[in-house]
Formats: structure tokens, sequence, C-alpha cells
């Protein structure tokens, strides 16, 4: 079981990132995270409303504009486990991975962080479980949460000439199903059906939410979408703007 790197740590065979990720969190910025109550007053904001305690965590907005631009496929809207929690679909036609969320992150990470305290995961198309699991993340240290779940999707995302097959969801502190790797049978998960509920790592509350190419799931160097395309694919969603 390799561990996979995020959120600014490097593994073997990843491209070093830049410094300057997420830096650890007081306990006073955590509690001004989505999901962690009402904030006291007074609050500064910025232009777009965010708390100026989240953009510490948030960092700097400076997106780059990503060069191809995604198509999803319809997705069903039925569920093959009864009637468990759903996420609405985004516009365009991917479901929500965690809605409330706020897009953080940088550009030399592996994937996009979605800043939350402890909010509902759900799988933002149909597919089926690799695995849900503690592990597969280098950060397990005392204070975060290790478990990851794996979903290859059933139809890929054309990405320009490539292709999105495995979503990758990382720091989660619940998950809704327990699946090892190389089970079988595996898990199906319908489009937008809950996953999880997020956690922490490195001391920040979010979600580490990678986008795995052409089945290659080592997240090597260019094998996985940068944060801002992975922005893109959503639905062409700015830094630290809140998904719905």
């Amino acid at each position: 079981m390799a561990a996979i790197a995020g959120c600014g740590t490097v593994a073997s065979g990843v491209q070093p990132v830049p410094s300057g990720g997420l830096a650890p969190r007081s306990a006073a910025a955590i509690a001004e995270l989505p999901g962690s109550g009402s904030p006291p007053e007074p609050l500064v904001e910025d232009q777009d409303g965010t708390p100026a305690l989240l953009l510490a965590f948030l960092g700097p907005d400076e997106p780059t504009a990503p060069t191809l631009v995604a198509t999803p496929p319809n997705r069903a809207d039925t569920s093959a486990h009864g009637s468990p929690p759903r996420a609405s679909a985004l516009a365009n036609g991917l479901y929500n991975p965690m809605p409330g969320g706020v897009m953080a992150g940088y550009r030399g990470d592996t994937g996009l962080d979605i800043a939350g305290n402890r909010l509902p995961v759900y799988a933002i198309a149909t597919g089926t479980l690799d695995y849900s699991e503690p592990g597969h993340t280098l950060w397990t240290g005392p204070g975060d949460t290790a478990n990851t779940v794996r979903l290859k999707l059933d139809e890929p995302i054309p990405f320009g000439e490539r292709q999105i097959t495995h979503v990758w969801y990382a720091h989660l502190s619940e998950l809704r199903y327990q699946q090892a790797e190389g089970a079988d049978p595996r898990i199906s998960i319908q489009a937008g059906e809950q996953l999880g509920i997020s956690g922490v790592a490195n001391s920040s509350p979010h979600l580490h939410l990678g986008l795995l190419l052409d089945n290659v799931v080592s997240q090597r160097w260019g094998s996985y979408l940068l944060e801002d395309e992975i922005r893109e694919v959503l639905g062409g969603f700015r830094h630290r703007q809140r998904l719905p």
C-alpha cells in the first residue's frame, strides 16, 4: 500500500513543490472555518465576503487559467444503496464534492484543497471503490485524520486529449464504507452519494481532492490535475470561492 503525497508533501517520484502551502492553524483559526458554527463578531471580510481568518488558510488569490477544459458525461440520479445522503448536481453535471467548502490550496499541490471543518463529502460521479480505508497518505500524525477513498469512474471524464479516470479523497475523519484495497467484490457508488466526512491534515481542516489521469494512480508528476484545473473541471470556480 503506497503512501500518497498531498497538501505540500513530496513523495518519491513527485516533482518538488514550492514552499508556502498549508500551514498549521490555531484552534481559533480552525473555529472560523466552514462547518464550525457561527463566527464571533465583529468579523472582517474581504471584497468577496470571505472571513479574514479564513483567508490565512486559503493563501494568496493568484489563480492560473487552465489551458484545457473538461466535458463531464451525463450521470444517473439514482442510488444503489437505498436512500443515503446525496449532494446536488453542479451546473456542468458533476456532483458537489463538499457543499459549503471553500476553494483553497495552491498550484504546486497534487490536487485541490477544499477548506471546511468536518463537512459531508460526496462522489462527484458514478464509479466503483478501489478502497475506502485508513492509509494511502503520508499525513498520519497524531492530529491527522488519515482516511482516504479512491473512486474509479464508470465513465472517464475527457480532459483535452487525456481522461480523468479516478478521484482521490484524502484526510477524511469518517468513512461511510470500509473497503480494503484489493477487496472483491467492490462497492458501487452513485453520483452524489456520500463517502464520508472531511477531516484534518497538518492542523488544517480540509478535504484534499485529486483527479487522476489515464488510469495512473501512483500520483507521479503529470498524472493528476493541478488545483486550478480541478476548479475548472468542477465548473470554473475561483480560488477562495465557496461551493454551493
